[in-house]
């Protein structure tokens, strides 16, 4: 598990999931970000946690991220001006939460890369741990494509 001590008692919980056979078209809107937070929540619920909210403030943070990561060409939680996810949603003026956590994931599958990157998601401790976390109350997602016709996502999990 990848633990981050951050100032004011947050806590980031951080992974990576890439996942790369073979790509096919799809319409963006097949991999929107609300569908990714039904799906979570559909899993959390199913493991009889509460589903999280959708915060519109950290969704704008975490679809910031997945353009720039896009745009840029790189996956990483460490954006190119050096900024990790604590300081991202400080910059974009995020306040109050007392633990934060990202997960993000990229995948070229032919089919459900939704369903494909949650799946690696749930096989990845940190990255499970931060899905299941019943800590969390809040999420925001974020969603784009790569000019190459990867799939990007980000999730960011908060608790007020």
């Amino acid at each position: 598990m990848n633990l981050r001590a951050l100032p004011c008692g947050a806590l980031a919980l951080l992974g990576v999931i890439m996942l790369a056979p073979a790509a096919e078209s799809l319409e963006p809107s097949e991999r929107s970000p609300e569908q990714v937070e039904q799906r979570v929540n559909r899993v959390r619920v199913d493991r009889h946690l509460k589903p999280l909210r959708r915060s519109r403030e950290l969704a704008r943070a975490a679809q910031q991220h997945a353009d720039d990561m896009a745009r840029n060409g790189y996956l990483s939680h460490t954006n190119l001006e050096g900024r990790n996810p604590l300081e991202r949603v400080q910059t974009a003026g995020i306040e109050g939460f007392r633990l934060l956590a990202e997960n993000i994931g990229e995948s070229n599958i032919a089919g459900d890369r939704i369903a494909a990157v949650i799946e690696a998601w749930l096989a990845s401790t940190s990255h499970r741990k931060n899905l299941l976390n019943p800590a969390f109350h809040h999420t925001g997602i974020g969603a784009a494509e790569t000019p190459d016709g990867r799939s990007l996502f980000v999730q960011l999990f908060a608790t007020y």
